[in-house]
């Protein structure tokens, strides 16, 4: 699968299906959205577009709460 705008869109729906399980139980966006992306892609490419998305939420999970310092 090359990623034409609809396998951007494909991707987009995995992190968000992803992001939600995440925002419910605080942890699984890695492993939910790796498992789906290999499916669908080489699991090499998947490894790869995974890291942005899973920095980030982490870095926004760690950053919100009353307890930030």
């Amino acid at each position: 699968m090359e990623l034409d705008l609809a396998g951007l869109a494909v991707v987009a729906v995995v992190f968000m299906v992803a992001g939600f399980v995440k925002g419910v139980i605080g942890f699984g966006l890695p492993s939910i959205s790796m498992g789906l992306l290999s499916v669908l892609i080489l699991p090499d490419m998947a490894a790869a577009i995974l890291i942005i998305p899973t920095f980030l939420t982490n870095v926004w999970q760690a950053f919100v709460g009353p307890h930030t310092l």
